[in-house]
């Protein structure tokens, strides 16, 4: 599991569960990431935004009645909410880990999430082995 992917499950708890995502269970998902993945200064600062985001998620659900016509599934639970905002600093976590740490599983979260925000393709759909290909040869 990759550091995008624990936000992924952050911000399916702040829509599917939001009056569970207090401030406890916020340190002890902060305390997590920090003891299971080694982030630098910028990759940190993106793991905040997700943060914030994600509170702004809960506090969404936690105001909204529910409706019949609520998206069941989360993603689509979070684009209700805030669309591209909630995306988009989870985008530039994985570009970033991309770019310090690259692997297929953080270039597929990167091609999703770009996608999620921009409504394009990702590096006009190069595979990653291209990709890492292009990369290496600079």
């Amino acid at each position: 599991m990759s550091v995008v992917d624990e936000v992924d499950r952050l911000y399916e708890i702040a829509v599917t569960s939001p009056q569970s995502l207090n401030d406890q269970a916020i340190q002890d998902w902060s305390d997590g990431v920090a003891a299971g993945y080694e982030l630098d200064r910028q990759g940190a600062k993106y793991v905040r935004r997700c943060l914030n985001s994600a509170r702004r998620l809960a506090s969404f659900w936690v105001e909204r009645e529910s409706r019949n016509e609520d998206p069941v599934d989360w993603p689509s639970r979070v684009d209700l909410a805030l669309g591209v905002r909630a995306w988009r600093p989870q985008l530039e976590l994985a570009q970033h880990v991309l770019e310090v740490a690259p692997s297929y599983e953080t270039y597929e979260s990167a091609s999703r999430l770009f996608r999620l925000v921009n409504n394009e393709p990702f590096l006009d759909d190069m595979t990653y082995e291209v990709w890492l290909t292009a990369r290496q040869n600079l």
